[in-house]
């Protein structure tokens, strides 16, 4: 069964996201990041989850996997550095 997520849960997961890799001041930015491409490639994870792929409730497994997420399908970013 899915862990069910709260949207201040989800708010505060797009923010720790963005803190993460945006393009001024993240640890490991990435080129062209926006709020918008990190809401939307959330929506496609939390979509995605299943049996064996949960949320962790906004860990940094979640975080990774949104930013593999981004990386793959938004032309907009190159992965940083």
């Amino acid at each position: 069964m899915m862990n069910t997520k709260t949207k201040k849960e989800i708010l505060d997961f797009h923010s720790y996201v963005y803190n993460f890799y945006n393009e001024e001041s993240g640890i490991y930015p990435i080129k062209g990041l926006s709020l918008d491409i990190i809401m939307s490639a959330t929506d496609k994870y939390i979509s995605s989850l299943s049996d064996s792929v949960t949320w962790g409730g906004g860990d940094s497994l979640d975080r990774e996997r949104v930013r593999d997420i981004i990386l793959e399908n938004y032309d907009d970013t190159n992965g940083g550095e």
